[in-house]
């Protein structure tokens, strides 16, 4: 008996010791082999390559002051908790680099400094929310900045949390709010930490877009760290390769041939483009000045074949959509020496919708156009093509010419006239494009660009990319009496504010960024929701469910257990 309770307990005391081993072990590989498990189906909880790879890249602290505490909603808490997740994950990637706090920084403040706080907080980019709670007797308003400022070697950038979308259920707000956390964060930090400004380019000298129609995105660009310039394209011997992306932005001038190269060239050395190309003449200065209407013909800008050779068509149309478009405000009338004016609807300036099928438009309000042509895609083998803008399911394609009047709106539309559906408006190509000039160019010139790097002639591009959108008002921000710009989206008749400005900062931002980091919008979690009627109805059941029921069975088999052990050893 002796030696079985040693042997036991020399067992027991090697069990421990090979336990403690193990668990010392396990801590020592811990500190040099990170390793997380997400076992959600969407990964929610995990950081996309691009963000790692930017995260463990750090060489300097990162500072994060986010403003989301105190007395929330649930749905507010759930957005604070999320943003906790990320920091941590950030965190966990980048150590000491990564540095956040969480405050309220209007809490315990009196109406003097909290207006002062509005005004700074302003200044720095983050937008207030109107937040509204309701108790069983009162309801209570409060501002708070859903936001944060993340700096970075003395230079913050703002990060706005909520986002802003105009249709959606205020859970799909929060929902789509919490899958960009990661992109918006990770887009701080790059533009705060990257060696170089992406450099952007506007082609000039064909009537394009000038400075005060492209004021909100210009600025916009620079804010966000862009370097952008403007290009006489005319007076440049080539695009110089050190441009990230180009833009065309409404020409309203014919290309010559030699323009057409310049532009080739730079994309076959690998450079971006971005088009905006109206295809016909419609305009709404010249529909208001003539009572007959407008004439619209083909904007003859000499593009075709070179859009045509890359895998795209801009056909010459005039989109309808009596489902979702602009409105215009039409005299109806006068009182007196007062004209009346009424708000119609105008087929002509169609609110274009997307799929949600890329990183560029995903979980994005519709984008406002003007007088937008369709674009067919064509066969063209090693480019891929992704429609990004599309029309609704009640459109129609007006072929020009056509003359354009307001009689139009005179009666309700017929919508079996109105029965094309999704007619496309933008698309991105990507790949590798073969030249428009392949057994154009001359032996002499050929012989010319062989001695100089910029002008040797090329017949296939490098891997590129190109967006092209039939409608280059999609770039254009209205003017106010006063010569200022408005925001670029802002519709100045409905006072409504689309996402025109977010899918064109899409777009430039994918083109002219190498890293991918743009795909962390292609995250998706899905939207559980309760059943709100239900819960209500049966909100009493499942309290007692889920509180009385799991006491009663707890109390129940402990019971039962004293009674076992009562009569087993009673006997």
């Amino acid at each position: 008996m002796v030696k079985k309770k040693n042997s036991s307990k020399q067992d027991a005391i090697s069990a421990l010791i090979l336990t403690v081993a193990v668990i010392i072990i396990a801590n020592v590989l811990a500190a040099f082999f990170y390793m997380r498990f997400d076992l959600t189906g969407e990964k929610r909880y995990s950081l996309a390559p691009p963000t790692v790879k930017l995260i463990e890249k750090l060489e300097d602290e990162v500072t994060i002051k986010i403003y989301l505490a105190g007395d929330l909603p649930s749905g507010f808490k759930r957005l604070e908790g999320s943003t906790r997740d990320l920091m941590n994950n950030l965190r966990a990637y980048g150590g000491k680099n990564i540095q956040f706090e969480f405050s309220d920084p209007l809490e315990g403040k009196t109406e003097k400094e909290k207006k002062e706080i509005y005004e700074d907080l302003s200044k720095k980019g983050l937008s207030p929310t109107n937040l509204m709670t309701k108790d069983k007797n009162e309801s209570t308003q409060r501002i708070i900045f859903p936001g944060a400022l993340v700096t970075y070697g003395g230079t913050t950038l703002p990060v706005q949390l909520l986002e802003n979308q105009i249709g959606f259920s205020p859970e799909e707000v929060l929902n789509n709010s919490v899958i960009q956390l990661e992109y918006k964060f990770a887009n701080a930090i790059k533009k705060l930490t990257q060696y170089r400004a992406p450099r952007i380019v506007f082609l000039q000298g064909h009537g394009e877009l000038n400075r005060l129609e492209l004021a909100d995105i210009h600025n916009t660009l620079i804010s966000y760290k862009y370097e952008v310039q403007a290009l006489e394209i005319d007076s440049a011997y080539s695009i110089p390769s050190k441009f990230d992306l180009a833009i065309i932005a409404k020409p309203r001038k014919a290309f010559d041939e030699r323009t057409k190269y310049k532009i080739d060239q730079y994309l076959m050395r690998g450079g971006k483009l971005l088009w905006l190309i109206d295809a016909t003449t419609a305009d709404m200065d010249s529909l208001k000045q003539n009572l007959t209407g407008q004439f619209v013909l083909d904007n003859q800008l000499n593009l075709d074949d070179q859009l045509f050779k890359y895998g795209v068509r801009i056909n010459t149309d005039l989109v309808m959509d009596i489902n979702l478009c602009g409105s215009i405000p039409l005299v109806i009338g006068r009182m007196g020496n007062a004209p009346q004016t009424q708000m119609f609807p105008w087929y002509y300036f169609p609110y274009l919708i997307s799929d949600n099928n890329h990183a560029i438009n995903r979980n994005l309000d519709p984008v406002a156009a003007k007088f937008a042509s369709t674009i067919d895609t064509v066969r063209n083998p090693g480019v891929r093509k992704t429609i990004l803008l599309h029309t609704t399911n009640n459109s129609k394609a007006l072929l020009t010419p056509a003359r354009l009047n307001f009689n139009i709106l005179a009666d309700k539309p017929d919508p079996k006239y109105f029965n094309q559906q999704a007619l496309p408006v933008a698309a991105l190509l990507e790949g590798e494009f073969q030249s428009v000039f392949t057994n154009r160019v001359s032996p002499s010139f050929l012989a010319i660009g062989d001695s100089v790097k910029e002008l040797k002639f090329m017949e296939k591009s490098k891997p590129s990319k190109m967006i092209v959108i039939a409608d280059g008002d999609v770039m254009r921000n209205d003017i106010r009496t006063d010569g200022t710009a408005y925001p670029l989206g802002y519709q100045p008749y409905t006072q409504q504010t689309l996402s025109n400005k977010d899918f064109i900062l899409n777009c430039i931002e994918y083109l002219s960024d190498e890293d991918g980091l743009l795909e962390t919008r292609n995250k998706e979690v899905k939207l559980r929701l309760l059943d709100a009627t239900k819960v209500n109805e049966d909100k009493v059941f499942w309290q007692v469910m889920n509180i009385v029921v799991p006491i009663a069975i707890i109390s129940l088999l402990s019971a039962g257990f004293t009674y076992y052990r009562r009569k087993k050893y009673a006997s």
